[in-house]
């Protein structure tokens, strides 16, 4: 008998009291959470235009407080309790889901870079001078190697998913939303808060990814480690070859990285198969 038959079918039924995010609501959440992680961040930030060692300091400090002010605003907006967050955060599936999920991010993972790199990069003044700005602000991270790595490594995925899964995309599987239109508009609105086209695809797929394993898992935790590790394979190629402009694999290849796309798409079955209680209203 696996863990996941052991468990009772009660632990996957959520309180009727739990939060609801409607549609439009949800748009104002994102809202939220995009003002709260531009505007107190810039603030945080200010210091080191006229200080750059304060670099060391305020990258993970303005990303912290701008998400943690995200979370206690939505927290007044939805009256909400922390410790409706923390229950998802504490959740654990069985032993497959968790040894699946991490095979579901490999294997999705070129098919999010080739969709990426399908956006283009320059043709147009306004989209080439985002995207040297876009790689500049990465690359900076190259001369303070400890603040980034805290910065995109471990206070981006467990601040991100708590706001955009634990609570964006589960007060909408609440409110009743179809889970398949929760989990793309979750994700869209997930990409267009990293405020550039190119991150945009890559981390609106990959933020789908994450979406579904939450919706089949109510397990926070394991989207908080998958969005870390594939954060930290980038800082690392970032390190390693100096750029952000290297890919995991070649995106040109494009028998490898449909091959991996389908075999996914059955891991990703896998796991539905896994998990036939979930219920969410």
């Amino acid at each position: 008998m696996s863990n996941f038959d052991q468990l009772d079918e009660s632990e996957f039924i959520v309180n009727n009291s739990d939060f609801k995010i409607d549609i439009p609501k949800a748009l104002g959440v994102a809202i939220i959470i995009i003002l709260c992680l531009v505007v107190v961040s810039s603030i945080v930030t200010l210091p080191a235009y006229f200080w750059k060692d304060f670099y060391h300091v305020a990258l993970p400090l303005s990303f912290l407080a701008g998400g943690v002010s995200a979370i206690f605003l939505l927290l007044i907006y939805l009256k909400i309790k922390w410790k409706t967050i923390i229950e998802h955060l504490k959740t654990s599936p069985n032993v497959w889901v968790i040894i699946l999920s991490p095979m579901l991010f490999i294997f999705a993972l070129p098919f999010a870079e080739f969709t990426t790199s399908l956006v283009p990069t320059a043709g147009n003044p306004i989209l080439e001078q985002l995207y040297k700005s876009t790689i500049e602000a990465f690359e900076m991270m190259l001369n303070y190697k400890v603040a980034g790595f805290i910065t995109v490594c471990i206070l981006a995925p467990i601040l991100e998913e708590i706001l955009f899964r634990g609570i964006l995309l589960r007060g909408m599987l609440h409110q009743g939303i179809n889970p398949a239109i929760a989990i793309i508009l979750s994700s869209i609105l997930f990409g267009l808060a990293h405020m550039n086209p190119w991150q945009f695809i890559g981390a609106g797929i990959l933020g789908a990814i994450f979406a579904y394993i939450y919706y089949r898992t109510k397990s926070l935790w394991i989207c908080i480690f998958l969005h870390s590790l594939n954060n930290t394979i980038s800082f690392i190629l970032m390190l390693k070859f100096q750029s952000m402009e290297e890919n995991v694999i070649d995106p040109n290849d494009y028998v490898s990285i449909f091959l991996c796309l389908f075999i996914a798409i059955l891991i990703g079955f896998g796991i539905y198969k896994l998990t036939p209680n979930i219920k969410w209203n």
